[in-house]
């Protein structure tokens, strides 16, 4: 398939540290059990209960907070989603599901990193993906809520399908889309591993390639990896 992937320049303007880890991945097996994958998830979340970190103060979190403010959004009413994940799993005797293995490679690294990582199934989704500001005419699906659509808020940080104005993510990384929900038989998909502040570029990168790793280790997966920075804003893919 051929896809771009797009950062709007406005999003850099206004929080010039921010970077977008990328990794495509085809010809994903994404079927069935990982006993090693499930051990890994669990012991991921037992250290974050055993080492908590401080959600109030770490930069990791706080960053995404200020960021959320600046664009309009409460993070209390809508939380981002790898804080809402760790204030989850750092609560004693906490366990999350294994939904399927893309899923759990997912969490282990938000949870390990503290750091958003996030997946969309790219099949019929279009050729242009955009993060940018919400015009407020595009319409969303919430994950596990086929029926509902909703608008986004004008100026909202939203990941979206240019051509059909398909909502991927809203509030740039509060809430998934039920349309490109990744599932046991998706095949092709795109992950994003998204940083702010201090280090944001080494972050992503270290981020993203684990999540690579572990696609190519347990999924059999074709990947592709780039960075997204004020420097490089867009990816094209040619499959």
């Amino acid at each position: 398939m051929n896809a771009t992937i797009r950062i709007d320049e406005a999003i850099f303007n206004n929080y010039p540290t921010f970077r977008r880890g990328i990794v495509i991945a085809t010809q994903l097996q994404n079927q069935g059990h990982s006993e090693n994958l499930e051990n890994t998830l669990n012991e991921v979340i037992s250290q974050a209960s055993l080492h908590p970190i401080d959600l109030k103060t770490d930069p990791r979190i706080t960053d995404w907070d200020e960021a959320h403010r600046q664009f309009g959004s409460n993070f209390n009413k809508f939380i981002p989603a790898h804080r809402n994940l760790l204030k989850r799993v750092q609560k004693p005797g906490t366990s999350i599901p294994f939904i399927n293995k893309v899923v759990a490679i997912m969490n282990i690294n938000s949870i390990r990193d503290v750091i958003p990582v996030g997946g969309d199934d790219l099949t019929s989704i279009g050729t242009l993906l955009e993060l940018r500001y919400s015009n407020g005419n595009e319409r969303f699906t919430p994950i596990g809520l086929p029926e509902t659509i909703e608008n986004p808020d004008v100026g909202e940080v939203i990941y979206v399908a240019a051509e059909s104005k398909e909502v991927m993510c809203r509030r740039w990384n509060w809430r998934n889309g039920h349309k490109t929900r990744i599932t046991e038989t998706t095949q092709v998909i795109v992950m994003n591993i998204d940083a702010l502040g201090e280090n944001s570029e080494d972050r992503a990168i270290t981020t993203r390639n684990s999540v690579a790793e572990m696609l190519e280790q347990f999924c059999q997966a074709h990947v592709q990896t780039t960075l997204l920075s004020p420097e490089n804003p867009s990816y094209q893919l040619e499959n």
